[in-house]
Order: structure tokens, then C-alpha cells, then sequence
């Protein structure tokens, strides 16, 4: 997987969404295995759409083709198994970045 930080001009691209009123913060495409930013985040709101994109990895990779109900157990499951990893990749990640 690879993180890059863009403009909102390519997040409405990836989106096919010509409206400029619409603003997103981070997008996730499994085809090419890539996490978008939003280059201009305030680095808080960075860091935290950048969980929640690392989440949405982690649950296509391991039980999004799974032909099962997200049941209180499932998902306290995938935060439990997913947390460590996750975090420890938005601290290497903003390592040496102000916040």
C-alpha cells in the first residue's frame, strides 16, 4: 500500500466528482492500493483520516469477502486485531511533523 497526499482537484477526479462545493478528506482505492489525502489537513485531522483509511484497509484485505454480518464480535474483533498496526503506522508516518 502507498500513501499520497494530493489536492482537492485529484480526490474529486478519483471520485468522478466534478462539484467543487464537495471536499474530501481522505479516499481509499483497493485496485491500486493507495491511500489519498488531502494535502491541506490540518496535521490532527490528517493523522485521524488516516485511521480511519488504514481501517478501511484492513477490513478489505481481511473480511470485506467474507459473506458475513457485521455482528458487535466482528468488528470488536477487527479493532482489536487491527489497532497496533494502524497506529503504528501513522506514528512512522508523521514522525518529525509538528502537530
Amino acid at each position: 500500500w502507498e500513501i499520497k497526499e494530493v489536492d482537492q482537484n485529484k480526490m474529486r477526479e478519483l471520485e468522478n466528482d466534478d462539484n467543487e462545493k464537495n471536499t474530501y478528506f481522505g479516499l481509499t482505492t483497493y485496485e491500486n492500493q493507495t491511500i489519498w489525502l488531502w494535502q491541506d489537513l490540518h496535521p490532527n485531522q490528517k493523522r485521524q483520516t488516516l485511521i480511519h483509511e488504514l481501517f478501511h484497509c484492513y477490513v478489505g484485505c481481511y473480511y470485506s469477502f467474507q459473506d458475513t454480518a457485521y455482528t458487535e464480535e466482528l468488528v470488536c474483533n477487527l479493532v482489536g486485531n487491527s489497532h497496533d498496526i494502524i497506529h503504528k503506522i501513522v506514528e512512522d508516518y508523521f514522525k518529525g511533523v509538528k502537530q
